[in-house]
């Protein structure tokens, strides 16, 4: 078994050592949301493996940015998700990134089904696709921090399903993050996830784990990415959030999480009748915290 910290120490170094170029390009494209308006710029940077990742960056130009970045990580798609209602709070600097190396307008579809990436390279966990997809987010990461409108003090780490994953990983693994929301996380408590969900993700697991009879190799290789064991790591104010009507992520793998949540300061939202949707309630609680947890703090 591949020890979970030495791995992330590698992945950090890997990250660490990538070149830090990046540059941003203005478009003709505003986004109004929530009672705010942004102006849309793509951001191009270099990452892991000597690629190149594509993010756009939303900044608000209906008043000053309030110098707070947030990082919105991507559902299960080769897409990118738009800037829109979920994703923008009024004052804040958000950046979409793609985690494939797609431009920031490839089309949004969820693979599941047709093409699953989701056990690329699961033979062997130095060439499991999450690896490359974590390191991605955590580039993407750093260079939002260094965009002129965000303060490197004022970062949140968030996103949906494969998104809030990624947002924990992203908020245990980078000691930059303020704030991390992360709703609905798939591959949370990944031994449960596998024997509850009916998703098409899992199904490619199970597929994967009767075909090559490799199943303790597979949790394994899965649970280097769990958020489970990346919570004890998390020591930021932390939201989650469940639904009870969701096939793909169960309420009882998100509780999992949160009890194993380093931070005191953390929330477990269960929404009774949500399947696996974002809610408005959840961008009115992501606002409702930058102001509480960064703005009203003196940032």
């Amino acid at each position: 078994m591949q020890d979970f910290d030495q791995y992330w120490a590698m992945v950090r170094a890997d990250v660490a050592a990538t070149d830090t170029d990046w540059d941003r390009t203005s478009r003709d494209q505003r986004v109004t949301a929530n009672g705010g308006e942004w102006r849309i710029d793509w951001v191009r940077l270099s990452s892991v493996g000597n690629t190149l990742i594509w993010a756009w960056l939303a900044i608000p130009v209906d008043r000053p940015a309030n110098k707070v970045g947030m990082l919105w990580l991507p559902g299960y798609s080769y897409g990118t998700p738009p800037p829109d209602a979920t994703c923008l709070i009024p004052g804040v600097c958000t950046m979409g990134v793609n985690v494939h190396g797609n431009k920031p307008d490839h089309a949004y579809v969820n693979p599941a089904g047709k093409h699953d990436y989701i056990v690329n390279g699961i033979d062997q966990p130095e060439t499991y696709i999450y690896r490359a997809i974590s390191a991605h987010c955590l580039r993407a990461f750093a260079v939002l921090a260094e965009q002129p409108e965000v303060r490197k003090d004022c970062l949140v780490a968030a996103g949906m399903s494969q998104g809030a994953a990624l947002a924990i990983i992203v908020a245990a693994q980078a000691a930059t993050s303020r704030i991390c929301f992360a709703d609905m996380p798939f591959m949370a408590n990944i031994r449960v996830s596998l024997s509850v969900s009916s998703s098409p993700v899992y199904k490619a697991f199970r597929s994967y784990s009767a075909h090559s009879g490799r199943d303790a190799d597979l949790v394994d290789t899965l649970s280097l990415f769990d958020p489970m064991r990346h919570a004890p790591l998390v020591d930021v104010p932390t939201w989650l959030t469940a639904g009870g009507r969701d096939p793909a992520v169960k309420p009882e793998t998100v509780e999992s999480v949160y009890e194993a949540i380093k931070s005191s300061v953390k929330q477990y939202t269960f929404y009774p009748s949500a399947g696996h949707v974002f809610l408005p309630e959840m961008n009115e609680a992501h606002t409702t915290w930058v102001h509480e947890h960064i703005l009203n703090k003196g940032a």
